[in-house]
């Protein structure tokens, strides 16, 4: 199955509609798109008539109609079912905006998706976010098809182009899915220390995100895959002990993320033996922890 060719769109004619919607803010073209995702069967023809796909093998449709909450903010267990679903998908297609496009309009063709999901803001619905951007007045009226624009775009496939490679991992909830569980699975077998591993990826969206920037960035420490999964675990075991620890905020994360570097800078982390890199990731996140909890006024929000 690693072979196969998955279905996915054509990378020239999808960065070309991407473009074109990003190139005027409030300009009809991000209007139409607006208009379309109103209606499930106008917003797929569109997609249809603007983007090229290729490929021949289309992968599974998690079979399963989700409703507005459930696409927007991925229960855990969802996300578990999801993953079971496309476990066999290879990485190189994992992180394709290209790949997660096609997917997610599928689902919203077979019905297992709402169009209007793709627009919804952390307080409001889909169809209302899409409704007051196209009634928008004044000045006020470009900036707010714009954003709600990014966002369609953005849950449908993530959006490299506007937010760089952390978006397919980040904004895409397929993806996201994916790319969760497909640590969980890396790191740990079912059970409770997979539960663990799961509660730190899943603290909040910019938890995740921020940790996923260190994975993707080219000079990360962190792009090796046992450096990453030794600091997930030394993590999982602190919010065992602790579920309320300041390493959980973000800012402290990328502290951590930062004093990982630096040990990286004279010392080759990745060729560790597994014992001892795991007990430098262990004295690292307890010292972490110490530190801000001796100066608690240092805690990061």
């Amino acid at each position: 199955m690693n072979q196969a060719r998955y279905k996915e769109f054509d990378d020239v004619s999808f960065s070309a509609f991407q473009k074109s919607l990003l190139r005027e803010k409030g300009s009809e073209r991000q209007r139409e798109l607006l208009e379309a995702a109103r209606s499930d069967q106008a917003f797929t023809e569109l997609i249809r008539r603007e983007i090229k796909v290729v490929g021949y093998l289309e992968p599974p449709l998690y079979a399963q109609t989700l409703c507005e909450g459930e696409f927007k903010q991925t229960p855990k267990k969802t996300e578990r079912e999801m993953y079971k679903t496309w476990r066999e998908l290879p990485r190189r297609y994992a992180c394709r905006a290209a790949f997660w496009g096609h997917l997610t309009m599928r689902h919203i063709e077979n019905g297992y998706l709402k169009a209007h999901y793709l627009a919804a803001k952390a307080n409001q619905n889909g169809l209302a976010a899409i409704d007051e951007a196209l009634t928008a007045k004044g000045d006020a009226s470009a900036k707010a098809l714009d954003s709600c624009v990014r966002s369609v775009l953005r849950r449908l496939s993530g959006l490299p182009q506007a937010r760089g490679n952390r978006s397919v991992y980040t904004d895409c909830p397929f993806a996201r899915a994916w790319w969760r569980e497909k640590l969980v699975s890396d790191i740990a077998e079912e059970g409770e220390r997979a539960d663990s591993i799961r509660r730190v990826l899943r603290v909040n969206q910019t938890y995740w995100e921020t940790l996923i920037v260190m994975v993707v960035s080219r000079n990360s420490a962190l792009g090796s895959e046992n450096v990453l999964h030794a600091l997930i675990k030394s993590l999982a075991d602190l919010m065992d002990l602790d579920p309320q620890t300041p390493l959980r905020t973000a800012s402290r994360l990328k502290l951590l993320c930062r004093s990982v570097g630096v040990i990286q800078a004279s010392r080759e982390l990745s060729i560790l033996d597994e014992k001892e890199l795991q007990r430098i990731m262990d004295e690292l996140v307890l010292t972490a922890h110490d530190v801000v909890q001796s100066f608690p006024d240092r805690k990061g929000r």
